[in-house]
């Protein structure tokens, strides 16, 4: 064999061969002409066999690991080999002159040819390619949607578990890309109306008797006889020789409305988090043994959602939307350690709704029937004299306080894609300062330029992204408008 060296060691009753090659041209030629070239692979499933047909009768083989694969000559010309554990290793073989006629490299893969037919029964359609390297599986290519990657991923897994043997762990290594519109933006519309009825009767009087030996008499009430001590009512004062009587009664009814509403919109890729809050966070002293530290809690309106896009082209929805506002009714108070003065740490009234639901592409679905209804009565009168027909109301307080709220949460989520700013026209396009002169001469606020010729004279301030670009045809933003001065 020209340009081939062959060394034989033994070392405690086992033959190492080693071999040196020595590439005279860029492929080796043995004695009887190659099986093969030296560097392509045989590759052999996991648990499978295989037959080789050789050039030239086979008198000896050897394997490098026999860990991986066995091997048997079963004729003259024949080799049968059967994959045991995930890897790689090579196959040398001699001939009837005991010469090295062929080297195989050998690789155990998984079983892709069966998993490729999986893939192709219950993933009909969607390009997803499959390898092996050093054990792991490869998944490659590009699905349609995340739910056939999924699928793909756990058919891929049963076959890597599969084929663990041992030590010899097979793992999935998921290089799939998903193609097309696949990010979502969630429309929310959070509003909220609070309405409050109020009815006080506060009745404060004094009367007061005067003789040579002291003075006595009845209070009910602080401040009493001041008109300054009530808000809305009346107030007056009697005397007549040693009595004196002052009054002072508080009539008041009010009524409050309240409206809260938010339109968040916030975009994020399926299967993945978004959060968005509008509102702001509050201190909250917390003493500690080093001292008082400052933590920050969140109010307003937040959302947070997950969104999934279903093969059927729907969207599963995880929603979790949080209404919440600041109130000193049940406020805290905290003295920090050697400090005279006391924080009053408020507390939050929250409203939260979580679900699941799936809906389509511009579908909307509200969650309403969140009331909150209050009611407060409280009575503080002068034992005897406040249960008087009439007359007990000089000596009684009635505070009636009535409340209701009412949540109406309405979802809407939409497949969306990028669009080109260049062709969109923002709100403060056009817009700019106004001059000392024209502001106080002239009373102008703003000034807008001529309108820019290379942008679409038919898109607003308030615009819709097109549709046939991949987003959604909804309107977002404000528009402003100059004013316009007498």
């Amino acid at each position: 064999m020209k340009g081939v060296t062959v060394k034989v060691v033994t070392i405690s009753n086992c033959s190492v061969l080693l071999i040196i090659v020595q590439l005279f041209i860029s492929s080796v030629v043995f004695a009887g002409g190659p099986t093969r070239l030296i560097n392509d692979v045989l590759k052999v499933p996991i648990f499978k066999s295989k037959n080789i047909s050789m050039n030239q009768p086979v008198s000896r083989v050897s394997i490098g690991n026999d860990k991986i694969a066995d091997i048997l000559i079963l004729r003259a010309k024949e080799l049968y080999i059967v994959g045991k554990s995930l890897g790689t290793t090579n196959i040398l073989v001699w001939d009837d002159e005991d010469k090295l006629v062929d080297m195989i490299n050998l690789e155990v893969t998984h079983d892709l040819n069966s998993l490729r037919q999986r893939l192709f029964h219950y993933l009909p359609g969607e390009n997803i390619g499959v390898e092996t390297s050093q054990g792991q599986l490869v998944l490659s290519g590009q699905s349609s949607s995340l739910a056939k990657m999924n699928t793909a991923v756990e058919l891929a897994k049963g076959y890597a578990t599969a084929a663990s043997v041992g030590k010899v762990r097979s793992e999935v290594l998921n290089m799939i890309s998903i193609g097309g519109g696949h990010q979502v933006m969630l429309e929310v519309t959070v509003a909220e109306v609070s309405t409050e009825i109020s009815r006080k009767f506060d009745s404060k009087m004094s009367l007061t008797f005067s003789g040579s030996n002291g003075t006595g008499g009845i209070v009910n009430g602080v401040g009493a006889g001041l008109g300054a001590s009530i808000s809305s009512g009346f107030f007056g004062s009697l005397i007549n020789g040693d009595m004196q009587f002052d009054f002072a009664l508080d009539v008041a009814k009010q009524n409050g409305l309240a409206k809260i509403l938010a339109e968040p919109n916030l975009t994020a890729l399926s299967g993945q988090k978004a959060e968005f809050l509008a509102g702001g966070e509050f201190p909250v002293p917390v003493p500690s043994e080093e001292g008082t530290t400052v933590q920050f809690k969140n109010f307003g309106v937040g959302v947070s959602f997950v969104p999934t896009i279903l093969d059927s082209g729907k969207i599963n929805l995880n929603l979790k939307v949080l209404v919440s506002e600041l109130t000193n009714s049940h406020g805290v108070g905290v003295t920090p350690t050697g400090s005279t003065s006391t924080l009053v740490v408020p507390s939050i009234i929250k409203r939260t709704a979580e679900t699941t639901v799936e809906l389509a592409d511009g579908q909307t679905i509200a969650i309403g029937g969140l009331l909150s209804d209050t009611l407060r009565d409280s009575v503080t009168k002068l034992p005897g004299l406040g249960d008087l027909p009439i007359l007990g109301q000089l000596f009684r307080s009635h505070e009636f306080i009535s409340g209701q709220t009412e949540l109406v949460i309405m979802v809407t989520p939409r497949l969306v894609r990028p669009f080109n700013k260049k062709d969109i026209s923002l709100p403060t396009d056009g817009f700019v300062p106004v001059s000392d002169m024209e502001f106080y001469l002239l009373g102008k606020m703003t000034q807008q330029n001529p309108p820019d010729s290379t942008k679409s004279p038919n898109k607003k301030a308030n615009h819709s992204i097109l549709t046939n670009d991949g987003g959604t045809n909804q309107h977002y933003g404000h528009q402003l408008k100059p004013t316009k001065t007498n």
